[in-house]
């Protein structure tokens, strides 16, 4: 199935179908699968491969009322799914524990309530996913050219591999996002990976310079309505038909060629 495909099913969906969703294509890839319940909600965690330290690959399911949730974030639900695949697939051993959390949009607390349950002591890292489904650029946030970190390091060797252009920033708007409380938690290796254009670029250096003049919340969102990354952000206008399936299948590769070189 074509990875936009997978996020028609899931556009506008509540939470709680799409969570269903998720297992019922993991029970189709005949995957074994955790359910982390918790005070209020509910997390589904894939461990795959062989045992001992993961490389973690995440998403959250949720979505904001007011948007059909395509690229935030059904995008990064499609390519975990599409990882599971080509593991299955594979028949690899690569040791791979791939995240579908809940609540993120309120608070990360499907991440948080995930890290207070289980550590981070088993996992080599974390590669969060945020709005990977449109653009040709990867931007790894939050990170700064000091950063030497193993899975971070890899994934940058193998987008050059793969001609795919990446950036490092320390901010992308805001650092808010589920490799949070895994970083808190001492994972030094955990980021997240979004997919942007150099329109995006562009608007990003205008808005921090209109944030260090002190510009208004208004002016600053109407800044950022510029950036095709955010036109349609936490809008009804974030539907499967904005994304890219050259994008989508871009990140897929570029994370699955990771996987397998830290093997």
């Amino acid at each position: 199935m074509e990875l936009q495909k997978i996020v028609k099913l899931l556009d506008g969906q509540p939470n709680a179908t799409r969570r269903a969703f998720i297992i019922e294509h993991l029970d189709a890839l005949g995957a074994r699968y955790l359910e982390q319940h918790y005070a209020t909600g509910s997390n589904v965690v894939v461990d795959l491969g062989r045992p001992g330290r993961k490389i973690g690959v995440s998403s959250h399911f949720d979505r904001v009322p007011i948007s059909a949730g395509a690229n935030d974030n059904g995008s990064a639900i499609a390519v975990c799914l599409d990882i599971i695949r080509k593991h299955q697939e594979a028949g690899s051993e690569a040791g791979v524990r791939v995240f579908f959390f809940d609540e993120e949009e309120t608070g990360l607390k499907g991440s948080q309530a995930y890290v207070d349950a289980y550590g981070v002591g088993d996992l080599a890292g974390l590669l969060n996913m945020e709005l990977v489904g449109m653009g040709d650029t990867f931007a790894m946030w939050p990170v700064t050219a000091a950063h030497r970190e193993p899975i971070l390091n890899a994934l940058e060797a193998v987008a050059g591999r793969q001609q795919v252009r990446c950036h490092r920033f320390d901010q992308l708007v805001t650092n808010t996002a589920d490799h949070l409380p895994f970083r808190q938690a001492g994972l030094r290796d955990a980021f997240t990976l979004t997919c942007i254009t150099d329109q995006d670029i562009a608007t990003a250096q205008y808005y921090f310079q209109a944030l260090a003049q002190q510009a208004d919340k208004w002016a600053l969102w109407e800044i950022l309505a510029q950036a095709p990354l955010f036109r349609h952000y936490h809008q009804p206008t974030d539907t499967y038909e904005k994304l890219s399936e050259a994008s989508l299948a871009m990140t897929s590769a570029a994370i699955w060629e990771t996987i397998l070189s830290m093997q």
